[in-house]
């Protein structure tokens, strides 16, 4: 059984869900986990309490929040949420945001307060629902309280082994990106664009890296474009722009609802993406291109992300590769174009079946 279910009880309604929707309106990615995270809440209860921090008001209309859900919008809104989930019916449930979870030195006061709200909700016999997250510079003893939290929830899901492996979590499922669907289903045009998008706070690419992605596209008689998926690397899509002789799409003024329907557009279009961003190369996955992770010093986040789905050697270190195996390298993800497709979707039937349990947690908690 994957997860354990609650307190078995013939209380009626009502009931209240909580759930955590924080993030910044320029990143792509992070809109399109936490939106996910709230159609995971959505239904839960009959009435919905969003915690967005100091998001904007745009924010709320990004992810889809709600009119009649209580959005909570300000770090000064802590206590009345805290008020809220003390005060709240019998059996109430809490969702914390997918994403990644840092646990670096200072985070610690951060995990105790999640940790006594996870402790509340068991104690008020509700659900506790912690989606895919992935661990992020684990230090003690925020790992520690983590951990404690994580056991306490009747629902806590990792999107990678490793981060499992730190708090001796045993559910490994995919990124809740991979739930997301197509933007264009059943629409199969001319893929004939390469599309690159960099972190902007990471060093410039070498010019072994461009002469190699230059020489894919050349191969493969594809247009080179670069876009922007998070704001603060707008500045280093146009450099790279200039480098591979390619075109730019700024964001410049466009609102991120906008901004991201153009971005699924460009996706449709391309055959190969090239980024060291996870969400840019999940969504490019998802709406048919071939994600690849070519970047000097990558992380393990992608390389483990990817293998959750069963999608391996997705990534190279440009600094460990001359320009003929960097296109190697690329060339061979074209080859399995076909094979990532068919994880894509095994990825979201999963997650299409995890969201069930889920819901059948809380409804068996509440009989």
């Amino acid at each position: 059984m994957l997860f354990g279910l609650g307190i078995a009880s013939s209380r009626p309604l009502p009931t209240r869900t909580f759930v955590s929707l924080t993030g910044p309106e320029g990143n792509i990615g992070d809109a399109l986990i936490r939106r996910e995270t709230l159609r995971w809440a959505l239904g839960t209860s009959d009435e919905l309490v969003v915690y967005t921090g100091a998001s904007p008001g745009s924010w709320l209309r990004q992810l889809g929040v709600p009119e009649d859900a209580t959005a909570l919008r300000s770090k000064r809104s802590v206590p009345k949420w805290l008020w809220m989930l003390a005060t709240a019916p019998a059996r109430p449930v809490l969702v914390f945001e997918a994403g990644e979870v840092p646990l670096h030195k200072g985070n610690a006061l951060r995990e105790l307060v999640f940790l006594m709200e996870t402790i509340l909700v068991r104690l008020k016999r509700g659900v506790v629902v912690r989606p895919p997250r992935g661990i992020r510079a684990p230090t003690h003893p925020s790992l520690w309280l983590h951990a404690r939290a994580a056991r306490l929830s009747q629902i806590a899901l990792w999107r990678d082994g490793t981060s499992a492996a730190l708090v001796s979590g045993t559910d490994v499922v995919p990124d809740i990106g991979f739930a997301v669907l197509t933007s264009a289903p059943g629409v199969s045009g001319e893929r004939n664009e390469l599309i690159v998008s960099m972190r902007g706070a990471r060093p410039m690419p070498s010019a072994a890296w461009v002469r190699a992605v230059r020489a894919t596209a050349d191969a493969e008689g594809l247009r080179i474009r670069t876009v922007v998926q998070v704001r603060e690397d707008e500045a280093r899509a146009r450099e790279l722009a200039q480098a591979l002789g390619g075109e730019f799409d700024p964001w410049g003024s466009t609102d991120p609802v906008t901004q991201e329907a153009k971005l699924r557009e460009r996706y449709l279009h391309a055959r190969l993406v090239i980024s060291d961003r996870m969400h840019v190369l999940v969504l490019a996955a998802i709406d048919g291109a071939v994600p690849a992770e070519l970047a000097p010093n990558p992380t393990e986040k992608i390389a483990n992300a990817f293998a959750t789905v069963r999608i391996h050697d997705i990534t190279l270190d440009a600094l460990q590769a001359d320009a003929g195996r960097m296109q190697e390298f690329l060339q061979a993800q074209l080859d399995r174009s076909a094979f990532i497709a068919e994880q894509i979707g095994a990825a979201r039937q999963r997650l299409a079946e995890v969201e069930q349990q889920m819901r059948a947690t809380i409804q068996a908690a509440r009989r």
